[in-house]
């Protein structure tokens, strides 16, 4: 999770969501060296809010700074030496067939002109880079701190859920709920679907029922087969290792609809969400949207969590 501090560039930018914005607003207004921590970063960073540096942004600076060197370049030519004036006096033909790029004044006037655009191609070219990252990287930030508190909200259904069901969670795969996604039409069945939750990382706040049949969403456990082959549910069982259980995801990186490009937020039965750049933080290091045979399927045991998105089922 991010904190205050970690939130004043995207507070500056607009890139925060209301919620976000409103705190770093409140804390501001309380804390004084946070105030003037947002007064010597907004003297630095660049004007962008809220949108991306437009398309040919790079290419149309550079145009101008051409324009500006053209203009103002001063067009002082070297008067040429007395040898040069003689040669041009006895050989005027010879002279005048001289290339005009080959002339001293031409030369240096050309010369200082391509090295100075060049300098300023650059400038501009790394100036409208380094902007475009921390637009990027403050985004993507707020983005995965935005989920995260998704995911918290969501817990409060599902511990709400295991409560009224002696400590099991939604089971999917069965008539009534066939789907992964269907997790969240069950939590809305029991009314234990938070007020404000999204049942999608980014997705607008709608009718859980809509976004439960769709086919992006948040991966959710699939559960276990039994000794007996049949399908169990995960349960919200408490205890170290039970804690490291993964119960819920963004759907993972390359997945249509994927919300980040370098990881995925994960949702452990301890109630604690901790953002993953790989999907092997399973139990044992398994992959958590695989069972130990590689399959989108229930895990062997319960200790092989797999999380199913969509119209997955176990």
């Amino acid at each position: 999770m991010t904190n205050d501090r970690d939130d004043l560039p995207g507070y500056l930018l607009n890139l925060l969501d209301p919620d976000a914005r409103a705190a770093v607003a409140a804390r501001l207004a309380a804390d004084p060296a946070a105030a003037a921590r947002v007064a010597s970063l907004r003297a630095v960073l660049p004007p962008f809010a809220e949108v991306d540096p437009p398309d040919g942004l790079a290419l149309r600076t550079i145009a101008r700074v051409a324009e500006h060197v053209v203009a103002t370049e001063p067009r002082t030519v070297t008067p040429p030496t007395p040898v040069e004036v003689i040669a041009a006096d006895v050989a005027p033909e010879r002279a005048r067939r001289l290339p005009v790029t080959d002339r001293p004044e031409a030369r240096t006037l050309g010369g200082r002109f391509r090295v100075e655009l060049l300098v300023a191609a650059g400038i501009a070219f790394v100036g409208v880079g380094l902007a475009s990252t921390l637009v990027m990287k403050v985004r993507e930030r707020s983005d995965v701190a935005a989920c995260q508190s998704n995911l918290m909200t969501l817990n409060q259904g599902l511990a709400g859920y295991a409560d009224a069901h002696a400590g099991r969670l939604p089971q999917v795969g069965t008539g009534a709920y066939p789907v992964a996604g269907s997790f969240v039409a069950a939590l809305a069945d029991a009314g234990q679907c938070p007020p404000g939750f999204r049942a999608a990382c980014g997705a607008p706040a709608a009718d859980p029922r809509v976004v439960a049949t769709s086919a992006v969403g948040y991966a959710y456990a699939l559960g276990h087969r039994g000794a007996d082959g049949a399908v169990l549910g995960p349960r919200l069982a408490f205890g170290e290792e039970n804690d490291l259980m993964p119960v819920c995801a963004d759907i993972p990186v390359g997945t249509a609809g994927a919300p980040h490009a370098h990881g995925h937020n994960v949702l452990f039965a301890g109630g604690h969400v901790r953002f993953a750049t790989v999907p092997t933080v399973g139990l044992n290091g398994d992959d958590i949207y695989r069972n130990q045979l590689g399959r989108v399927a229930a895990g062997l045991d319960r200790a092989d969590a797999v999380l199913g998105v969509g119209s997955d089922r176990p």
